[in-house]
Formats: C-alpha cells, structure tokens, sequence
C-alpha cells in the first residue's frame, strides 16, 4: 500500500502533534510505501507567515522521503503580504484561503501523480485550510481521505463551518479518545467514520540517568519535571509557583522545565532566578530524552489543554508516576490515585499532590509500576500501528477502482 501523509508542520519542528505524527510515518514505513508532504518545519513564525514563505524542496528523514511545497511566482508576495495582516483583519481569511489553495494544490497533485498513492492520511497542525487542499486533492484524484484533527476540545475544540465539513466528508476520522469521539460525532462527524486509536510512547531503550544528572548538578536531588512546549495552557507558571510552595518543606527539589520555548516563556524564565529551576529547550535527541525522562522522579504536566496527553505515556514507560490537569481528556487517560493525580491547575493543588509523591517513595513506586503496566496493554505501537492500517485497508478495499489503484501489498 502507498500512503501519502499531509502535515503541513513537521519533523525538525518539534511540538506534539509533529512528533507524534513523524513517529506514526517512521513504523507505516517499515510495513508500506510511505511519502510525506509539508509545508513549514519552523516553529518561529505565524501560521499564516509559514504558509505563505514555504518554499518548494525536498529533504530526508531517515529513509523517508519529505517534500516541502510553497507558493511561487506572484503568489508569494500576494500570500506574504495578506499573512502580515492576517490575524487583525478576519475578512481577508477566506481570500487567504483561495489564493493558498490555488498557489499549491497543483503542486500537491503533481506529487500525487508521480507517486500514485492508496490514500491520503492528513493532520491538522496549523491552519485548517491544509487540511482543505488535502481532502480536494484526495477527491480529485480518487482515494480515500483519512483525517486526524487533533481538536484540543477542552479548549473549546475546532469547531468553525470549514472543521465542521470536513468532520463529515472524511471517509475516516482517527481521534485519540472516546471523549474526542463523542465530540467530533455532535460536531457533524459520523459515527461509524471515527476510530478511536491513541498515540504511544517515544521512548528509547537507551539512556544514562546518571550522567543526565550530573551533566545538570542533580546529584541525588528529587526532580520534578515539566515536559512540553512551553505555551500558558500547558501550566508551567503554575508549577514554578509550585515549586515555592514545595520549598518550604523540601528544599532540596530541582524542577526542570524541558520542551519549546516562546517569546512568552523566554521572558518569564529569565524573571526566574532560583538556581532550583533548570529551563532547558526541547530535547530532541532520543538518548538524551530518554535519560531526562530516567533521571526524573515525577512528571507534572497539568495542561488543560490535550487531545491525549503523550507525555503521561512517556513518563511511565519509564515508571514514573504523572501529575495532570483534572480535565474530562486526562481523566480518560490518568487514573487518580492509581497512576497519578488529577488536579486543578493552580498552585496549591499542584504542590500539595506533588508533596505526596515526593514524601512517599513507596507510593511513587507503585503509581510508576501501575503506569507502566497501562502503557504495555494500550498505548502499544504495535497495536496501534495495526489498528491503523486496519483503517487504511478497509476504506482501500471499500473504493477498490479509484485513481489509487487500491493496492493492498
């Protein structure tokens, strides 16, 4: 089978959605021909500004090949120019919208052509109308089009007239939770179109918790770690408050803040001057990651913002009890008091079920091993790998005469 992924932000870009998606690509292809198509793989700038100056080239990642496409010609300046005053003039979207999709979907169906693909498997990572170019490219040429939206819903979800189309159109819809389900269903998406399929762990075997720690001056410290990007609703302000509330009791507690940084968290770090505090960028190496994630005693990631929440799966494959924001995602992924806490995202909630974990190392044992275990039996890559293709070879053989082919080698 050939499968053409569309992620408009990818792998150097290192947020959740990418990684995620890069590792879902990196096991498809050891079982199919894979392609992946993107446009922007900077975290620097606006959606919009990406959109309108990617440019068109081609890169590797590994064996997998990645094709950039952006606008050229005349459309760039016009793209350019419209992305600059995008976010404060919301009439101009729609224009935005046609012109992005005139600029690149020929460049799209090109590729199309040239690699003669089963289906077309896209996520939002961006501005919708990515998602848009993808399933008109996918009808144009005949196959099926897989969408994975990623819709945050305890943020208020995606939700606007173009999400709300392409929730129904999709021949399949891959959300990571049944709450996720049942959202996407009352926003228009038909039931038997949605599969719930989560996302794993990436985690290596290999790794040095030890020379992690020495590498930072941990020493035998208890550590505390927030890992993820580094946006408001993610909660890192409110674990450093957290940290001053912890002190008091054990001061010896190193908390490290690891993940991409903002213009935002960059200026709020550098009013932080306790030497107990350790912000770090993201950590892409995996070695590295893997020992950072090792050497910690506790994760604390209360982010009332998730599709899923990976991070928690990461922290016990290494038996690591979680600490996550008491939401309706997390509290389908956490469970409280078993494998970790489920808290209000504010100060004291935060430090006073960090105090439990901290005083408890019997506690932190068992809620790590408990984790794990949860980790081997749901969140197995194999196991989604599968499930996934299931996916893929049900709708191939559904619409076995399109354009595609509908191969099933």
């Amino acid at each position: 089978m050939r499968v053409l992924y569309v992620i408009p932000r990818y792998w150097p870009s290192v947020g959740g959605a990418q990684l995620l998606s890069r590792e879902l690509v990196r096991r498809m292809s050891l079982r199919h021909e894979v392609l992946v198509v993107t446009q922007f793989t900077s975290d620097q700038d606006s959606f919009a500004t990406s959109l309108a100056t990617a440019t068109n080239s081609e890169y590797q990642d590994g064996e997998i090949r990645i094709i950039r496409i952006g606008p050229e010609g005349l459309w760039r300046p016009i793209l350019q120019m419209m992305s600059g005053i995008y976010s404060q003039i919301r009439v101009i979207r729609p224009i935005f919208a046609l012109l992005l999709e005139r600029a690149v979907r020929p460049r799209l169906m090109q590729i199309m052509c040239d690699f003669h693909p089963d289906l077309l498997h896209a996520v939002h990572v961006g501005l919708v109308y990515s998602s848009e170019i993808a399933y008109r490219a996918a009808r144009s040429f005949g196959v099926p089009f897989v969408w994975t939206p990623f819709p945050h819903i305890e943020g208020g979800g995606w939700r606007g007239p173009r999400f709300r189309y392409l929730y129904r159109h999709a021949d399949a819809i891959v959300a990571m939770t049944q709450r996720e389900k049942r959202w996407l269903i009352e926003h228009g998406a038909p039931a038997d179109h949605v599969h719930v399929i989560p996302v794993g762990p990436i985690v290596y075997p290999e790794y040095d918790a030890q020379a992690f720690r020495a590498a930072y001056g941990l020493g035998d410290a208890p550590v505390v770690l927030f890992l993820a990007q580094k946006l408001p609703y993610k909660g890192y302000r409110q674990v450093v408050e957290a940290a001053y509330l912890i002190w008091r009791q054990i001061p010896e507690v190193r908390f490290l803040f690891v993940g991409p940084r903002t213009m935002e968290s960059e200026r709020y770090f550098a009013s932080v001057k306790d030497p107990r505090i350790i912000e770090l960028p993201a950590i892409v190496d995996p070695f590295e990651k893997s020992s950072l994630l090792a050497a910690s005693d506790v994760l604390c990631v209360p982010s009332v913002q998730e599709s899923l929440g990976a991070v928690y799966l990461e922290a016990w494959s290494f038996k690591k009890p979680v600490i996550a924001a008491n939401i309706e995602i997390a509290r389908e992924v956490v469970s409280e008091g078993e494998d970790g806490f489920l808290v209000e995202q504010e100060a004291a909630a935060i430090a006073a079920a960090l105090l439990k974990l901290l005083q408890d190392k019997e506690l932190r044992t068992r809620m790590g091993e408990a984790g794990y275990r949860k980790v081997q039996q749901y969140y197995n890559w194999d196991r989604i790998v599968d499930q996934i293709e299931d996916v893929y070879r049900n709708l191939v053989r559904r619409d076995p005469v399109g354009s595609g082919g509908g191969r099933l080698d």
